[in-house]
């Protein structure tokens, strides 16, 4: 006979568990940041039906009330909710108010563009060029970007170069 030692028992294969990362929270003060997210998240059809159907009542952390256009999808809410969580990091409650709500991203867009038309034809200039070609008509406003006034006082000047002339 002969004498066999008992061979250690490896240690069962315990996984090591990957150490667990929260998704950073992104902080969400107005109905443009979620279309922000939306845009940042390339969800094209979604930052549409948000700017199209939803009317802002409330936003706080986590909360949102909202009142929905007519012709919402019925879903809506809990994609917003879903969306939300997702992008965002933490639990949302979405919820429909019965108070109204202020006016859609498309309606303040379309507000701002039909004043700066309405701007545009009361500038004595552009009234004098309509007026001189007759059947022309304003398109397009644009207003150029104008330099914060503490961005140009913080250039330095370039100095002009010296004349060479007397050499």
């Amino acid at each position: 006979m002969r004498l066999v030692e008992a061979q250690p028992v490896p240690e069962a294969y315990v996984p090591q568990s990957a150490p667990v990362t929260e998704a950073p929270v992104v902080p969400v003060k107005s109905l443009a940041d979620i279309v922000a997210l939306a845009d940042a998240n390339r969800d094209i059809a979604f930052k549409v039906l948000l700017k199209r159907c939803v009317r802002p009542v409330r936003i706080e952390p986590g909360r949102l009330d909202v009142t929905l256009t007519d012709d919402a999808p019925k879903m809506l809410l809990n994609d917003l909710t879903s969306k939300l969580r997702a992008w965002t990091g933490r639990n949302w409650l979405v919820s429909l108010s019965k108070e109204e709500g202020g006016q859609t991203l498309a309606e303040m867009e379309t507000t701002k563009r039909e004043n700066a038309f309405s701007d545009a034809k009361a500038d004595p200039t552009v009234a004098a060029i309509l007026a001189r070609f007759p059947g022309a008509k304003i398109i397009d406003v644009r207003i150029p970007d104008v330099p914060d006034v503490e961005e140009v006082e913080a250039e330095v000047p370039i100095e002009p170069a010296a004349d060479d002339d007397d050499i």
